[in-house]
Formats: C-alpha cells, sequence, structure tokens
C-alpha cells in the first residue's frame, strides 16, 4: 500500500469525515474519537497531549509517563457525509470491545 493510499487524509485539501484512533502501543489500550475534520483534529489532540491538557485524564497521564513514541494517533475510519458520527463510532467502540481491545 502507498503512503499517499493509506494517509490519503492528509493529501487531500478537502475536509475528511470519520474516525481517529488514538492508541497506546504500549498496552494496545484505544481510544475512537470522531470527527469532522481528521487532518485537523490530529494535529489538535496532539498539540493537546504535548501540551498536557488533553480531555481524556487516564489518557493524558499514561501519554506523559511513556512519551509519544508508544502512541499512535490514525485515522481508524473515513465516513461518507450522510453517516452518522455518534453511531459510527458508538458500533466501533462496540466492536473493540467484543474483541477484549482496552478502551480509555
Amino acid at each position: 500500500m502507498l503512503v499517499n493510499e493509506r494517509y490519503s487524509h492528509l493529501f487531500t485539501n478537502q475536509k475528511v469525515r470519520g474516525l481517529i484512533r488514538i492508541k497506546n502501543l504500549q498496552n494496545n489500550r484505544s481510544l475512537l474519537v470522531g470527527s469532522e475534520d481528521i487532518a485537523t483534529d490530529i494535529q489538535r489532540i496532539r498539540f493537546s497531549l504535548d501540551l498536557g491538557t488533553y480531555e481524556n485524564d487516564a489518557l493524558q497521564q499514561e501519554y506523559e509517563s511513556i512519551g509519544l513514541e508508544l502512541f499512535s494517533i490514525d485515522a481508524y475510519i473515513q465516513a461518507s457525509e450522510d453517516e452518522n458520527l455518534q453511531a459510527l463510532l458508538a458500533e466501533h467502540t462496540q466492536q473493540m470491545l467484543a474483541q477484549s481491545i482496552l478502551m480509555y
């Protein structure tokens, strides 16, 4: 898979909607976040984590204790304009929990 295919949300001038996954690579704990603009929100999340102001306290504490190298922030799934992001978020969160993936 080419880089521009895997990270297509970074190579467009259009806003791409969908879900962002923040994953602790050390313990595989994840958080899914709905986004109207994936590329912008990935930057915003990273900036908030770096500043120590991210809204999820458990995630922020782990980020500060183990560092950014052991975290992945990426586009999990892209959504069309007519898809409900909240329903998509709930569905994929349930799928991850069913697979015994730890969640924040």
